[in-house]
């Protein structure tokens, strides 16, 4: 076979190799160096994803074990609430997951705490223009309350406040609040479910008076297409809805259930949303009901919040333990959590399930028998292994890395893919004492000394022999990691194993150790 060669004027490189199928107890040490051998060259850099290493070291749970792991590590009795605090939205890295936290409980409860309007690597879990506007709205519900009992006559923003609350939920989409906001000439300017432009008057009981009212200001906005006419009855928690045009079937809806949580402007409660659903952008998967799913086939009771304060889970009543179910923020909430005197339990997913990493980075094997595939044990281990195994069998002195999900945030989708808890999993010797990857700026280098007079020749001569400061500029580069880098190529390049190339040959990537 032919040896892998560059030309001399590349920089770095990088190429899928192929291997055949790996399963579970296979020697992945032998497997790797056989695949890089025909290629190989000294300095170069061998990746392989973790997922082919942690199948052939047989890493896989059961929901089963993982539950009696939970109930152990956090002393959950049968019919114990357990919260779960920010999870990422994923059915392959999370739901199996939260299926074994439902178990733990026995016939519990889970309180599970969405953060608004995306997780931490970037999934969408509430349209974010609907959190961003009910979370202004309930604000501006709290001081109006506050501040009432000085001001009555405050109960006429108070009203519209709480009609424009009742129709988001019933699929409208609020534009402007007269009143709260300033704009337009009506009561409410909002979008119907139909997509239609529509003015509001509100009123706290003439409804024909309102509706009157709302027909002569529809004339006046332009582009509008419908007239409401809205009744808000604060007494009786009663808000009553019509087409003022038509006064065709009144629709009366009560709102006395959500009437407390209307008045929290921190969280987004489940019975606010009652039907409506938030489909991902990508997915189209509704997260809130596919966990309460997971969660009631654990056979336990679900409820679902959205905030961004995690500490508001302790207004749901009594919680026997605490999972923090955030991959990257973990550490930070946990200490949250404990600083403010939890007195139960308080783990991470780091902290249950087998070591190193817990059920940290876990995906689905199987998701019909309840099977997930966890990250490598040993993998700092298993790279030096695999440098010696190639070193032996083509006398080449290379250095290895495992790598997980690359450290990108894709423009388009807002995704940030990682929910491993580095893109670096495992590394060889001599890649653990890797210093940052920074430089000058080669485009403002030669930029300053072309403005500077020196010629083509003088500045390609200067930037080749690298001399010191060649410029006053000091701007350099972001520092980053060198094996995130490589394990964020690595993982581009492999495109998560489905190109078939699990190991990935890096070629020509310099950098300095500390």
């Amino acid at each position: 076979m032919e040896k892998f060669s560059l030309p001399t004027a590349t920089g770095v490189a990088a190429i899928g190799l192929k291997t055949g199928l790996i399963f579970p107890n296979d020697d992945i040490v032998a497997i790797t160096a056989e695949a890089a051998k025909p290629f190989v060259e000294d300095k170069d850099i061998i990746c392989v994803t973790e997922a082919v290493v942690a199948r052939s070291q047989n890493r896989y749970l059961s929901c089963a074990d993982l539950a009696e792991d939970v109930q152990r590590k956090l002393k959950l009795t049968p019919g114990s609430t357990l919260a779960v605090i920010s999870p990422i939205a994923s059915r392959n890295r999370f739901a199996l997951v939260l299926k074994a936290f439902a178990m733990a409980t026995r016939g519990g409860k889970i309180i599970l705490q969405f953060s608004i309007p995306f997780d931490e690597v970037g999934n969408q879990v509430m349209d974010e223009e609907f959190a961003a506007t009910r979370l202004r709205l309930k604000k501006v519900l709290k001081s109006l309350q506050e501040a009432r009992e000085n001001t009555p006559q405050l109960n006429v923003l108070i009203r519209e406040i709480i009609a424009a609350l009742k129709l988001q939920e019933i699929g409208y989409s609020i534009l402007s609040i007269r009143k709260i906001t300033g704009k337009g000439i009506a009561d409410l300017t909002v979008r119907t479910p139909e997509g239609k432009l529509a003015v509001a008057e509100v009123t706290f009981e003439d409804l024909e008076k309102a509706a009157r009212k709302a027909i002569g200001i529809k004339k006046d906005v332009e582009g509008a297409q419908q007239a409401l006419a809205i009744t808000v009855n604060l007494g009786h928690h009663k808000i009553t809805v019509v087409d003022a045009e038509t006064f065709d079937e009144p629709k009366t809806y009560n709102f006395g259930q959500q009437l407390d949580s209307y008045y929290d402007p921190d969280v987004v409660y489940t019975n606010e949303l009652q039907n409506i659903k938030f489909s991902h952008p990508i997915t189209g998967m509704d997260y809130r009901d596919l966990y309460i799913k997971m969660i009631e086939a654990g056979n336990a009771e679900g409820e679902v919040i959205f905030t961004n304060n995690p500490l508001k889970v302790y207004d749901r009543g009594y919680i026997n333990g605490i999972c923090i179910a955030a991959v990257h923020e973990r550490d930070k909430l946990k200490e949250l959590f404990e600083s403010f005197g939890a007195m139960v339990p308080v783990t991470t997913l780091k902290d249950i399930g087998p070591g190193p990493w817990g059920v940290i980075g876990s995906n689905v094997s199987d998701f019909e028998k309840g099977v997930l595939k966890l990250l490598p044990g040993d993998a700092d281990d298993t790279a030096e292994s695999i440098k010696v195994k190639i070193k032996e069998v083509s006398g080449k002195d290379v250095e290895v890395l495992i790598f997980g999900d690359g450290a990108y945030k894709d423009p388009d989708t807002g995704i940030y893919e990682m929910a491993d808890p580095y893109p670096a999993i495992g590394v060889s010797g001599g890649l653990k004492s890797a210093s940052l990857r920074t430089g000058t700026k080669l485009k403002l280098q030669l930029d300053t000394l072309h403005n500077q007079g020196y010629s083509r020749e003088h500045i390609e001569q200067m930037l080749k022999n690298k001399q010191d400061k060649v410029t006053k500029e000091s701007l350099g580069t972001t520092p980053r990691s060198v094996t995130s880098i490589v394990a964020t190529l690595a993982d581009l390049v492999a495109g998560s194993a489905d190109a078939g190339t699990p190991i990935v040959l890096v070629r020509g990537f310099k950098y300095s150790k500390d």
